[in-house]
Protein backbone atom coordinates (compact mmCIF):
# COMPACT_ATOMS: atom_id res chain seq x y z
CA UNK A 1 0.00 0.00 0.00
CA UNK A 2 1.28 3.46 -0.91
CA UNK A 3 2.40 5.49 2.09
CA UNK A 4 0.08 8.24 3.29
CA UNK A 5 2.50 11.13 3.80
CA UNK A 6 0.21 14.07 4.58
CA UNK A 7 -3.11 14.28 6.37
CA UNK A 8 -5.04 17.54 6.56
CA UNK A 9 -7.96 17.99 8.93
CA UNK A 10 -10.16 21.09 8.88
CA UNK A 11 -10.72 21.64 12.59
CA UNK A 12 -13.45 24.28 12.38
CA UNK A 13 -15.31 26.38 9.84
CA UNK A 14 -15.37 29.35 12.21
CA UNK A 15 -13.10 32.28 11.29
CA UNK A 16 -12.80 35.92 12.46
CA UNK A 17 -12.48 36.94 8.79
CA UNK A 18 -14.93 36.67 5.89
CA UNK A 19 -12.71 36.50 2.80
CA UNK A 20 -14.55 36.86 -0.49
CA UNK A 21 -12.75 33.93 -2.10
CA UNK A 22 -12.95 31.43 0.81
CA UNK A 23 -13.33 27.95 -0.66
CA UNK A 24 -14.70 26.67 2.66
CA UNK A 25 -17.20 29.55 3.02
CA UNK A 26 -15.85 30.07 6.54
CA UNK A 27 -16.65 33.10 8.68
CA UNK A 28 -17.63 34.49 12.10
CA UNK A 29 -21.15 33.00 11.98
CA UNK A 30 -19.97 29.42 11.34
CA UNK A 31 -19.61 27.19 14.40
CA UNK A 32 -19.00 23.62 13.22
CA UNK A 33 -15.99 21.95 14.84
CA UNK A 34 -14.39 18.57 14.31
CA UNK A 35 -15.00 16.21 17.30
CA UNK A 36 -11.84 16.00 19.39
CA UNK A 37 -12.30 12.36 20.37
CA UNK A 38 -12.31 11.36 16.69
CA UNK A 39 -9.45 13.76 15.95
CA UNK A 40 -7.42 12.12 18.69
CA UNK A 41 -8.09 8.68 17.22
CA UNK A 42 -7.22 9.85 13.71
CA UNK A 43 -3.85 11.17 14.88
CA UNK A 44 -3.04 7.78 16.38
CA UNK A 45 -4.09 6.06 13.14
CA UNK A 46 -2.03 8.57 11.12
CA UNK A 47 1.04 7.60 13.10
CA UNK A 48 0.53 3.93 12.24
CA UNK A 49 0.16 4.85 8.55
CA UNK A 50 3.48 6.69 8.66
CA UNK A 51 2.08 10.18 8.13
CA UNK A 52 4.96 12.66 8.14
CA UNK A 53 2.99 15.92 8.24
CA UNK A 54 -0.33 16.67 9.86
CA UNK A 55 -1.98 19.89 8.70
CA UNK A 56 -4.63 21.64 10.76
CA UNK A 57 -6.76 24.01 8.72
CA UNK A 58 -10.22 25.54 8.83
CA UNK A 59 -11.77 28.08 8.97
CA UNK A 60 -9.26 29.40 11.44
CA UNK A 61 -7.66 26.55 13.44
CA UNK A 62 -6.70 29.03 16.18
CA UNK A 63 -10.42 29.09 17.02
CA UNK A 64 -10.47 25.34 17.75
CA UNK A 65 -11.02 24.94 21.52
CA UNK A 66 -8.67 21.96 21.89
CA UNK A 67 -5.94 23.03 19.47
CA UNK A 68 -3.16 22.71 22.04
CA UNK A 69 -4.38 19.24 23.05
CA UNK A 70 -4.41 18.21 19.40
CA UNK A 71 -0.86 19.52 18.94
CA UNK A 72 0.31 17.67 22.04
CA UNK A 73 -1.29 14.45 20.78
CA UNK A 74 0.55 14.74 17.45
CA UNK A 75 3.79 15.54 19.25
CA UNK A 76 3.44 12.39 21.35
CA UNK A 77 3.04 10.39 18.12
CA UNK A 78 6.11 12.03 16.57
CA UNK A 79 4.13 13.72 13.77
CA UNK A 80 5.09 17.18 12.53
CA UNK A 81 2.20 19.68 12.63
CA UNK A 82 1.50 22.68 10.41
CA UNK A 83 -1.28 25.27 10.52
CA UNK A 84 -3.02 27.05 7.66
CA UNK A 85 -3.78 30.21 9.58
CA UNK A 86 -4.56 33.90 9.47
CA UNK A 87 -2.79 34.28 12.78
CA UNK A 88 -5.99 35.85 14.14
CA UNK A 89 -8.28 34.36 16.75
CA UNK A 90 -10.01 37.40 18.28
CA UNK A 91 -13.45 37.77 16.71
CA UNK A 92 -13.76 41.44 17.69
CA UNK A 93 -10.38 43.10 17.23
CA UNK A 94 -9.23 40.85 14.36
CA UNK A 95 -5.68 41.50 15.49
CA UNK A 96 -3.05 38.73 15.36
CA UNK A 97 -2.08 36.64 18.36
CA UNK A 98 1.09 37.54 20.24
CA UNK A 99 4.60 36.13 20.06
CA UNK A 100 3.97 34.52 23.44
CA UNK A 101 0.86 32.75 22.14
CA UNK A 102 2.78 31.44 19.13
CA UNK A 103 5.55 30.26 21.45
CA UNK A 104 2.94 28.44 23.52
CA UNK A 105 1.73 26.61 20.41
CA UNK A 106 5.29 25.83 19.39
CA UNK A 107 5.96 24.28 22.80
CA UNK A 108 2.90 22.08 22.25
CA UNK A 109 4.29 20.76 18.95
CA UNK A 110 3.58 23.29 16.20
CA UNK A 111 6.30 23.40 13.54
CA UNK A 112 4.99 25.47 10.62
CA UNK A 113 2.41 28.16 10.00
CA UNK A 114 1.32 29.02 6.44
CA UNK A 115 -0.37 32.34 5.69
CA UNK A 116 -2.31 33.35 2.56
CA UNK A 117 -1.57 36.59 0.72
CA UNK A 118 -3.31 38.05 -2.33
CA UNK A 119 -0.98 40.85 -3.39
CA UNK A 120 2.36 42.52 -2.78
CA UNK A 121 2.81 45.17 -0.06
CA UNK A 122 2.75 47.79 -2.82
CA UNK A 123 -0.70 46.59 -3.94
CA UNK A 124 -2.11 45.89 -0.48
CA UNK A 125 -5.52 47.27 -1.45
CA UNK A 126 -6.07 44.04 -3.44
CA UNK A 127 -5.39 41.91 -0.35
CA UNK A 128 -7.62 44.13 1.79
CA UNK A 129 -10.48 43.87 -0.71
CA UNK A 130 -10.33 40.05 -0.64
CA UNK A 131 -10.18 39.83 3.16
CA UNK A 132 -13.00 42.40 3.52
CA UNK A 133 -13.10 42.74 7.32
CA UNK A 134 -10.68 45.26 8.82
CA UNK A 135 -8.86 44.83 12.15
CA UNK A 136 -9.41 47.29 14.96
CA UNK A 137 -6.23 49.12 13.95
CA UNK A 138 -4.38 49.19 10.65
CA UNK A 139 -5.51 47.16 7.66
CA UNK A 140 -5.82 43.47 6.81
CA UNK A 141 -2.45 43.33 5.03
CA UNK A 142 -0.70 44.80 8.06
CA UNK A 143 -2.42 42.30 10.36
CA UNK A 144 -1.28 39.45 8.10
CA UNK A 145 2.28 40.73 8.05
CA UNK A 146 2.31 41.19 11.83
CA UNK A 147 1.07 37.63 12.32
CA UNK A 148 3.87 36.25 10.16
CA UNK A 149 6.48 38.27 12.05
CA UNK A 150 5.11 37.17 15.44
CA UNK A 151 5.11 33.50 14.47
CA UNK A 152 8.68 33.73 13.16
CA UNK A 153 9.85 35.54 16.30
CA UNK A 154 8.39 32.67 18.35
CA UNK A 155 10.52 30.17 16.43
CA UNK A 156 7.73 28.82 14.21
CA UNK A 157 8.68 28.18 10.58
CA UNK A 158 6.60 30.53 8.42
CA UNK A 159 5.48 30.03 4.82
CA UNK A 160 3.35 32.12 2.45
CA UNK A 161 0.64 30.96 0.05
CA UNK A 162 0.19 33.47 -2.78
CA UNK A 163 -3.17 33.06 -4.50
CA UNK A 164 -3.01 35.10 -7.71
CA UNK A 165 -5.82 37.07 -9.33
CA UNK A 166 -6.11 39.27 -12.39
CA UNK A 167 -5.38 42.40 -10.37
CA UNK A 168 -2.26 41.10 -8.67
CA UNK A 169 -0.43 39.69 -11.69
CA UNK A 170 2.96 41.31 -12.19
CA UNK A 171 3.65 41.52 -8.44
CA UNK A 172 5.26 38.11 -7.91
CA UNK A 173 8.83 39.41 -7.66
CA UNK A 174 7.75 41.95 -5.03
CA UNK A 175 5.90 39.24 -3.09
CA UNK A 176 8.96 36.98 -3.19
CA UNK A 177 11.22 39.76 -1.91
CA UNK A 178 8.70 40.52 0.85
CA UNK A 179 8.54 36.83 1.81
CA UNK A 180 12.33 36.74 2.06
CA UNK A 181 12.34 39.86 4.23
CA UNK A 182 9.89 38.12 6.58
CA UNK A 183 12.16 35.02 6.77
CA UNK A 184 9.58 32.77 5.09
CA UNK A 185 11.02 29.38 4.18
CA UNK A 186 8.71 28.82 1.19
CA UNK A 187 6.54 30.90 -1.12
CA UNK A 188 3.76 28.71 -2.54
CA UNK A 189 2.11 29.85 -5.77
CA UNK A 190 -1.41 28.51 -5.52
CA UNK A 191 -4.37 27.87 -7.80
CA UNK A 192 -7.55 29.94 -7.29
CA UNK A 193 -10.68 27.81 -7.59
CA UNK A 194 -14.35 28.57 -8.14
CA UNK A 195 -15.69 26.89 -5.03
CA UNK A 196 -17.15 28.25 -1.82
CA UNK A 197 -17.70 32.03 -1.89
CA UNK A 198 -15.33 32.46 -4.81
CA UNK A 199 -17.77 30.52 -6.99
CA UNK A 200 -20.06 33.54 -6.85
CA UNK A 201 -17.66 36.43 -6.39
CA UNK A 202 -14.87 35.32 -8.79
CA UNK A 203 -12.78 37.90 -6.98
CA UNK A 204 -9.71 35.66 -7.07
CA UNK A 205 -9.55 34.40 -10.64
CA UNK A 206 -6.95 33.80 -13.38
CA UNK A 207 -8.06 33.17 -16.98
CA UNK A 208 -6.07 31.46 -19.72
CA UNK A 209 -4.19 34.54 -20.97
CA UNK A 210 -3.39 35.61 -17.43
CA UNK A 211 -2.16 32.11 -16.70
CA UNK A 212 0.47 32.52 -19.41
CA UNK A 213 1.54 35.82 -17.84
CA UNK A 214 1.84 34.09 -14.48
CA UNK A 215 4.05 31.36 -15.96
CA UNK A 216 6.31 34.02 -17.45
CA UNK A 217 6.50 35.75 -14.06
CA UNK A 218 7.51 32.49 -12.41
CA UNK A 219 10.24 31.89 -14.99
CA UNK A 220 11.64 35.39 -14.41
CA UNK A 221 11.57 34.99 -10.64
CA UNK A 222 14.95 35.32 -8.96
CA UNK A 223 15.78 32.21 -6.98
CA UNK A 224 18.89 33.59 -5.28
CA UNK A 225 16.96 33.72 -2.04
CA UNK A 226 16.54 31.96 1.27
CA UNK A 227 12.85 31.68 0.42
CA UNK A 228 12.23 28.67 -1.82
CA UNK A 229 9.47 28.69 -4.42
CA UNK A 230 6.84 25.98 -4.74
CA UNK A 231 4.40 25.97 -7.66
CA UNK A 232 1.12 24.15 -7.18
CA UNK A 233 0.92 20.75 -8.79
CA UNK A 234 -1.94 21.94 -10.94
CA UNK A 235 0.13 24.71 -12.56
CA UNK A 236 3.08 22.35 -13.02
CA UNK A 237 0.84 19.82 -14.74
CA UNK A 238 -0.67 22.39 -17.13
CA UNK A 239 2.68 24.00 -17.92
CA UNK A 240 4.40 20.68 -18.60
CA UNK A 241 6.69 21.09 -15.59
CA UNK A 242 5.46 17.97 -13.79
CA UNK A 243 7.87 15.05 -13.91
CA UNK A 244 6.69 11.48 -14.39
CA UNK A 245 7.59 10.79 -10.77
CA UNK A 246 5.61 13.78 -9.48
CA UNK A 247 2.67 12.74 -11.67
CA UNK A 248 2.11 9.69 -9.50
CA UNK A 249 2.72 11.33 -6.12
CA UNK A 250 -0.73 12.01 -4.68
CA UNK A 251 -0.24 10.62 -1.20
CA UNK A 252 -2.45 12.83 0.92
CA UNK A 253 -5.95 12.90 2.35
CA UNK A 254 -8.05 15.93 3.24
CA UNK A 255 -10.80 15.68 5.85
CA UNK A 256 -13.33 18.48 5.97
CA UNK A 257 -14.88 19.75 9.20
CA UNK A 258 -18.05 17.82 8.37
CA UNK A 259 -16.02 14.60 7.98
CA UNK A 260 -16.07 14.32 4.16
CA UNK A 261 -12.81 12.86 2.83
CA UNK A 262 -11.08 14.11 -0.32
CA UNK A 263 -7.75 13.54 -2.01
CA UNK A 264 -7.52 17.17 -3.10
CA UNK A 265 -7.91 20.49 -1.32
CA UNK A 266 -8.73 22.38 -4.48
CA UNK A 267 -11.82 20.36 -5.35
CA UNK A 268 -13.20 19.32 -1.99
CA UNK A 269 -16.23 21.62 -2.32
CA UNK A 270 -16.64 21.70 -6.11
CA UNK A 271 -20.07 20.83 -7.45
CA UNK A 272 -20.35 17.71 -9.53
CA UNK A 273 -17.77 15.72 -7.63
CA UNK A 274 -18.68 12.11 -6.80
CA UNK A 275 -20.04 11.35 -3.31
CA UNK A 276 -17.30 11.31 -0.71
CA UNK A 277 -16.74 8.96 2.18
CA UNK A 278 -17.37 10.58 5.55
CA UNK A 279 -14.99 9.71 8.38
CA UNK A 280 -17.58 10.78 10.98
CA UNK A 281 -20.29 8.53 9.58
CA UNK A 282 -18.37 5.57 8.19
CA UNK A 283 -17.56 2.50 10.24
CA UNK A 284 -14.21 2.17 8.49
CA UNK A 285 -10.93 3.49 9.86
CA UNK A 286 -8.57 5.95 8.21
CA UNK A 287 -6.39 3.01 7.19
CA UNK A 288 -9.39 1.30 5.55
CA UNK A 289 -10.21 4.42 3.56
CA UNK A 290 -6.61 4.98 2.46
CA UNK A 291 -6.11 1.36 1.47
CA UNK A 292 -9.25 1.31 -0.64
CA UNK A 293 -7.48 1.51 -3.97
CA UNK A 294 -10.68 1.93 -5.98
CA UNK A 295 -11.73 4.97 -3.94
CA UNK A 296 -8.27 6.48 -4.06
CA UNK A 297 -7.97 5.92 -7.81
CA UNK A 298 -11.37 7.47 -8.42
CA UNK A 299 -10.56 10.66 -6.51
CA UNK A 300 -7.01 10.82 -7.84
CA UNK A 301 -8.39 11.46 -11.30
CA UNK A 302 -9.63 14.95 -10.38
CA UNK A 303 -6.57 16.68 -11.83
CA UNK A 304 -6.07 14.78 -15.06
CA UNK A 305 -9.75 14.49 -15.99
CA UNK A 306 -10.32 18.24 -15.71
CA UNK A 307 -6.95 19.65 -16.79
CA UNK A 308 -8.16 20.94 -20.17
CA UNK A 309 -10.90 23.09 -18.68
CA UNK A 310 -10.30 26.71 -17.74
CA UNK A 311 -8.08 26.80 -14.64
CA UNK A 312 -10.50 28.09 -12.04
CA UNK A 313 -13.10 25.49 -12.99
CA UNK A 314 -10.61 22.67 -13.14
CA UNK A 315 -10.20 22.58 -9.42
CA UNK A 316 -6.59 22.73 -8.45
CA UNK A 317 -4.77 19.47 -8.10
CA UNK A 318 -3.94 16.95 -5.49
CA UNK A 319 -0.98 18.79 -4.01
CA UNK A 320 -2.08 22.40 -4.17
CA UNK A 321 -2.11 23.00 -0.43
CA UNK A 322 0.81 20.84 0.60
CA UNK A 323 3.32 22.11 3.15
CA UNK A 324 6.62 21.36 1.46
CA UNK A 325 10.24 21.00 2.63
CA UNK A 326 12.34 24.13 2.52
CA UNK A 327 14.53 22.87 -0.32
CA UNK A 328 11.76 22.84 -2.93
CA UNK A 329 12.54 25.10 -5.89
CA UNK A 330 10.94 26.28 -9.10
CA UNK A 331 12.96 23.90 -11.24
Amino acid sequence: MEKLRLLQIDLTDECPLFCSHCSNSSGPARQLTFPFTILNALIAQASILGVETLVFSGGEPLRYPKLRDALACALSEGISVSLFSTGISNMTSRLPISVAEWAYLKSAGLRTAAFSVYSSPQRREIHNAVVRLRPRTGDAFEANESAIIAAHNAGVEVQIHYIPSSGSLGTLQDIHEWAEKLHCSVLHIQMPTLQGRNAGSREVYVDGEQERSLAEEVERLSLSSRTAVHISRFWRYRWGWLSSLEHDMRNQLIIRTDGAVSICNACKYLNGQPPRENILLASRSLADIWSDSAEVARTHNCLEDRCDEEPAKAGGGCSDMRIVPTNVSVS
